[in-house]
């Protein structure tokens, strides 16, 4: 794409080198004449109020100062403090002491004598001074923090505006150093608001330059919440609208620019995004076809949009390498951002540029909210995500290529009575409603196949003990099939054996959970096969539970190590682009695009054809193997059965139901105390 310069924002300069960090030394010598006329009462009674003029002595030290001869100054108002006849001035010397210090390097000096003015003169109209310079010093020491709160006193104490405007804008020099940009920006946007229209300028280059080189995306994204429709959200989006084109990422660029229009609709920089939003739109309209995309790109959820978003491109590319289809573009949307404007922009996307398909939504709400649009526009719908068991009720162009908690319940019943001959389950889960449904639809299916769920319990979120939980399950089988025996060792003790009745226990939470479940169900020796979903598919399965999950069993969409060569060229393509291995929520929207670029190389022209096509192929090209949508509007993928071998976890039977090559793995090994 042709990249479009941006014009600068009114009163936006070009930055011409990095933020200036370095105090000027606050001296504030402009306003000690006004001072030097008006001595202070000291406190106590042998000081009384004076009216006489300057010390002649204090001016000249004050000129010395402002030409630069601090040596001299520093002797005369040495000598001049010495001098007991000149206490009733001793405020004014203290304050050009401290200044004169500060400029020969000697900041730690300054800091006594200021120290000493605020105490012994707590009154003096040179006290808000006083603080300002004794913040300078201790800025020039590096004591930030100790800077700060002097000139929080004066901009809450001050009443002269000037003097509440300098300490605005060396706070936010402070806070610049301190890197809190943000806070930065607030002190000198209050400073600006003090201003004469003709002074402002300063405050807005300082901030700008600090938008242009400091602040990162999540600090410009705040700042552009912070002052919406004002100054600098604009200057904020349209950096955010540049660090975007520089990577290349023309679909998060494009959702800034929409926002500035919205937000700024008189800007100076409206023209050029106008321009870019027509650039963007051109490209789409070259291109033969387009695909959309329609996912969380910021918010709590952004992390799996972006894993899904990274699926869909590998299975764009790969369609373009192996079929002779360059002419795919991607639209994206961010299914989080400007949710007011959303079901607008993709009426507008839909209605101009006819994707094919659109992948997403990721969440179940939403795709029940957005089921009408699919079915007015003839667009199918491809959820990668949603778990929702029927998305079909929800309109005849709604799809889903997600691992249901349905597919992995019926995948590991089918394991587990069809191929192990196991019966008899006891089922553990968390008490939520992915703890819940897993347990139910894994209890449906048990019994459909005539086995028995002997027992089910839940725990709390966050638990640790399950012991209760435990021994409740161990009474329930005690009065049906278990046993308790009587053993004794050599040394002639007698103890209790516990030999469960059930075959096996069904735990449907994450890692971690597994991880301290698994120990615990050792310990009250119930010594049968684990068995759970695809949040046990992670490493710190193996590096927490260690040797107590050793031989469990578990379902997922994706094993990295398949040799199946669908899942090889999916994740040597995802690693050669992002260097990094892809998620299951990668796996499912790589899914979802590959079908639909599929029903194009079969020959579909348009969304209505192919949504035809994913609703009638029995033979879509799936992760893991050939399938087609059920009669509920979800993909039918065949599901990895994995196993804990040996610290290792390695796939038991193969996506097709056959035994991997090598030797048969005999019966599931029982789990060993750690």
């Amino acid at each position: 794409m042709k990249h479009v310069p941006h014009p600068p924002i009114p009163g936006r300069p070009r930055p011409r080198g990095p933020v200036c960090l370095v105090l000027a030394v606050v001296l504030l010598l402009g306003g000690l004449p006004h001072h030097l006329d008006q001595p202070v009462a000291r406190a106590g009674p042998a000081y009384a109020q004076s009216t006489a003029k300057a010390h002649p002595r204090l001016a000249e030290a004050k000129r010395l100062i402002e030409s630069d001869q601090q040596e001299s100054a520093l002797r005369i108002l040495r000598g001049f403090i010495a001098d007991e006849a000149n206490a009733r001035y001793l405020d004014q010397a203290y304050l050009l002491l401290g200044a004169a210090l500060i400029r020969t390097g000697a900041p730690q000096e300054a800091v006594t004598y200021l120290d000493q003015l605020l105490t012994e003169f707590p009154d003096s109209p040179l006290a808000d001074r006083a603080r300002l310079t004794l913040a300078s010093a201790h800025a020039e020491l590096g004591n930030l923090d100790q800077a700060l709160p002097l000139l929080a006193e004066v901009r809450s104490l001050s009443t002269d505006t000037p003097t509440r405007r300098e300490a605005l804008a060396m706070t936010g020099e402070l806070l610049t150093r301190k890197g809190d940009y943000l806070r930065a920006i607030q002190a000198w946007l209050e400073e600006a608001s003090m201003a004469p229209a003709e002074e402002r300028a300063v405050s807005r280059e300082r901030i700008l330059l600090l938008i242009t080189q400091k602040l990162g995306e999540s600090e410009l994204l705040r700042v552009q919440r912070a002052y919406p429709g004002t100054f600098p959200s604009d200057a904020a989006l349209i950096r955010l609208i540049e660090l975007h084109l520089a990577r290349d990422e023309r679909y998060v660029a494009e959702r800034y620019v929409r926002r500035f229009l919205r937000l700024f609709p008189n800007h100076d920089y409206v023209k050029d995004a106008n321009a870019l939003l027509e650039s963007f739109a051109t490209q789409l309209r070259e291109s033969d076809h387009v695909i959309a995309a329609l996912l969380p790109l910021t918010g709590r959820l952004s992390q799996f949009g972006h894993e899904s978003l990274r699926g869909i491109r590998v299975a764009i590319d790969r369609g373009k390498a192996l079929y002779d289809l360059p002419s795919i573009a991607l639209a994206v949307r961010d299914s989080e951002a400007d949710k007011v404007f959303l079901r607008s922009e993709l009426y507008e996307l839909i209605d101009r540029h006819r994707p094919l398909a659109i992948i997403g939504p990721m969440r179940s709400r939403e795709v029940e909210k957005l089921a009408e649009l699919a079915e007015r526009t003839e667009t199918p719908f491809v959820t990668p995500s949603a778990t929702l068991l029927n998305v079909r009720r929800f309109g005849n162009y709604v799809f889903s290529t997600a691992v249901t908690y349905a597919l992995q319940a019926r995948r590991l019943a089918d394991y587990a009575l069809g191929r192990r001959g196991i019966y008899q389950f006891g089922i553990l889960h968390p008490d939520t409603q992915y703890g819940r449904e897993l347990s139910r639809l894994f209890s449906q299916e048990v019994r459909q196949r005539g086995g028995t769920v002997v027992a089910v319990e839940s725990y709390p979120e966050g638990a640790t003990d399950f012991g209760p939980q435990i021994r409740r399950m161990k009474a329930i089988d005690l009065q049906r099939d278990g046993i308790m025996t009587e053993t004794t060792n050599e040394e002639g003790e007698t103890r209790e054996v516990y030999t469960p009745g059930f075959e096996a226990i069904f735990l449907p939470g994450t890692a971690e959970e597994v991880a301290l479940i698994a120990p615990q169900l050792l310990f009250y020796d119930i010594r049968v096969p684990l068995m759970g979903s695809n949040g046990w598919n992670t490493p710190e399965l193996l590096s927490l539970a260690r040797t107590s999950v050793e031989g469990g069993i578990f379902v997922d969409g994706l094993y990295l190590d398949s040799p199946d060569p669908d899942v090889v060229d999916f994740v040597s393509r995802f690693r050669r682009r992002y260097q990094q291995p892809p998620s299951l929520f990668a796996a499912q929207a790589y899914d979802a695009a590959r079908l639909v670029i599929d029903a194009l190389r079969r020959g579909a022209t348009s969304s209505r054809e192919v949504a035809q096509a994913l609703r009638r192929s029995e033979d879509l090209p799936a992760l893991g193997g050939a399938t087609g949508f059920d009669a509920r509007g979800v993909l039918n993928r065949k599901l990895f059965v994995l196993q804990v071998k040996e610290g290792k976890i390695e796939p038991v039977e193969q996506t097709n139901g056959e035994q991997p090559r090598g030797p048969f793995l005999g019966p599931l090994p029982m789990p060993t105390t750690p």
